[in-house]
């Protein structure tokens, strides 16, 4: 049997946010992580189609959301605090309180960044 890879696709265009938004969005969305490369953050989700087609197993990866917003420089950790509505981009985790999300940001070049990377630097991306 022959197996087929597609992907990564994208089903639409990431969406830019001011850096505030971008970690009330990942808040609400409840990610586990983001994603840092080339001076830029990520949140992707994606899903992993399989199926049998004419003898061939087919394997097609969909990004099916994104999202992104420009910071000047990789730092490990979005604190969010949701009381007062405020957020941090940084390397060390303190003044923890019953309000706060704590998001880590992973470095990366994976192939789902670097395809969002590319729509991107074409200019295929919406704003807020």
């Amino acid at each position: 049997m022959n197996i087929s890879y597609h992907g990564p696709a994208v089903i639409d265009d990431p969406e830019k946010f001011e850096f505030r938004d971008f970690v009330r969005n990942a808040v609400g969305l409840e990610v586990q992580r983001v994603f840092y490369f080339n001076k830029r953050l990520y949140i992707v989700d994606f899903e992993t189609l399989h199926g049998i087609v004419e003898d061939k197993f087919i394997v097609v990866e969909i990004i099916t959301y994104s999202a992104f917003t420009e910071v000047d420089g990789y730092r490990r950790w979005i604190i969010y605090h949701n009381h007062d509505d405020s957020c941090e981009y940084t390397d060390r985790v303190n003044m923890l309180r019953g309000d706060t999300t704590i998001i880590p940001v992973v470095k990366t070049g994976d192939r789902f960044v670097r395809k969002l990377e590319e729509q991107i630097e074409k200019g295929r991306f919406r704003t807020q």
